[in-house]
């Protein structure tokens, strides 16, 4: 049963902790497919297009090389169904050369992807092993539209070798696309996906280019990623209850003028997974954004709006080690506004690099890190930087509750007096509008919405 939190119980420093019952998720802890299943590939013509309109949950669907949803058609994916990797297929891009590729769904502009799961049956694109799971068995899936970008022309999406016949392009100087709906994806795992095709050519677990805000993203977890775990290039797409666990580099990246709004979100880094590097030092973040490669202030600028996020990163000891980078790391002309959120268990909490500082707004944070909470890199931090708490303890949980439970957080649940527990998040008073705490979860919820739909247990090592 729910223990009703007391702020009076609390009336301590921010920092501190008080003992309280909270709920516990209660996802799916065996991954993997299920067994006694027929498994079947989709089928596509000779150009990759996908020739099926509705993929039922009675057979375990294997995706070859990359599949593509026919532009102007819609595929229905039933709740409760299983994607997988299937064969390996070669392609010669003109650009990039010879590459192998599988696992990769492609929704391109004017095609619609309905996979709309439940809490209870959600829809899992995962690897095709039955053990020793690794980041890149899967490919990934990426989603593309006509929304604005603040790139002069529609721009080929990374990753994605280009085919003869279908357009790989997102994105537009056109707001009239800036709603346009590319379907729904709600309650929906992507696991172990991720393929690195060249530098700054990769798939990452969900990729949106150019998505228009007509379109759904609600509870979706990116899990044992290759590289990001979400990326959004442009577009004014929003999302809510997005997880993303274990991935190599960024879990959530912004590029070229995004400007959607994303409200509960978890990011949690994992002590055992493999991080990326740049010049020999991590590049792993919470958040990496950018206006775009070079920094310019083009229009519209990328502008993320954040509510309610929890970043996690890795305690070891009093020390985030080298294995990453920083909490947030907003910069090259990027703006910003996040609030009610949490960051901890980072060297750097949050980083600001040649950001748009007069556009950008940081308030009602609570930022945990081990040597600078808040480090102005080089620019100026946020013009609306208001009511943020921040801490360097040696122990991230002078202000996290202590918790440890293996299955809502099993990567600490050895870890006696460093555990991080996402869980219990300390309260705080305002603001006047929206929920009256920080982070990602209610601490007073009876139930989380994680609970059902989600993985947590790390794959074996």
């Amino acid at each position: 049963m729910k223990k009703v939190l007391s702020l009076a119980a609390c009336a301590v420093a921010l920092f501190s902790s008080c003992n309280k019952d909270v709920a516990t998720p209660e996802g799916d802890f065996n991954a993997g497919l299920p067994t006694g299943v027929v498994q079947a590939p989709i089928p596509t013509d000779a150009d990759g297009l996908i020739t099926k309109t509705f993929l039922p949950n009675d057979t375990i669907w294997k995706i070859d090389g990359v599949s593509y949803v026919e532009p102007g058609q819609t595929l229905t994916i039933e709740a409760g169904t299983f994607l997988t990797s299937g064969d390996f297929k070669t392609y010669n891009d003109p650009t990039y050369g010879e590459q192998e590729l599988r696992g990769v769904l492609v929704v391109p502009k004017t095609a619609t992807l309905i996979a709309e799961g439940t809490a209870n049956a959600p829809i899992v694109f995962t690897s095709p092993n039955a053990t020793n799971r690794q980041a890149g068995d899967f490919g990934g899936v990426v989603i593309l539209g006509r929304a604005r970008i603040n790139q002069p022309i529609a721009q080929r999406i990374e990753g994605i070798p280009q085919p003869d016949d279908t357009d790989v392009t997102y994105g537009s100087t056109n707001d009239t696309y800036n709603t346009e709906s590319s379907g729904i994806l709600k309650y929906v795992r992507i696991e172990f996906a991720g393929f690195e095709l060249s530098e700054a050519n990769e798939i990452n677990g969900l990729t949106l280019g150019g998505v228009g805000s007509g379109t759904t993203l609600s509870h979706i977890q990116v899990s044992w990623g290759r590289d990001d775990a979400f990326e959004f290039f442009g577009g004014t797409v929003n999302a809510d209850h997005l997880v993303a666990l274990s991935t190599d580099d960024d879990d959530f990246d912004f590029d070229f003028g995004y400007s959607g709004t994303i409200q509960y979100a978890l990011s949690l880094k994992d002590p055992q997974s493999t991080n990326s590097t740049s010049g020999g030092n991590s590049d792993s973040n919470g958040i990496e954004s950018d206006n775009d490669g070079s920094g310019s202030n083009a229009s519209p600028k990328t502008k993320p709006n954040l509510q309610n996020f929890t970043f996690l990163g890795i305690n070891s000891a009093g020390t985030a080690g080298t294995k990453l980078e920083n909490g947030n790391h907003w910069r090259r002309a990027s703006a910003l506004n996040i609030t009610r959120s949490i960051i901890a268990g980072y060297n750097v909490g949050a980083a600001f690099e040649n950001i748009t500082a007069g556009e950008s707004i940081f308030s009602n944070n609570v930022v945990h890190a081990y040597t600078t909470p808040l480090d102005v890199i080089s620019g100026s931090a946020p013009a609306g930087y208001t009511g943020n708490s921040t801490s360097t303890a040696a122990i991230a949980n002078s202000y996290l509750l202590l918790g440890g439970d293996a299955e809502i957080n099993p990567f600490y649940s050895t870890a006696t007096a460093s555990t991080f527990d996402p869980w219990n998040l300390v309260p705080f008073a305002g603001p006047a509008s929206g929920p009256d705490y920080k982070g990602a979860f209610d601490p007073e919820a009876e139930t989380l919405w994680t609970d059902g739909w989600t993985e947590f247990q790390p794959k074996t090592y």
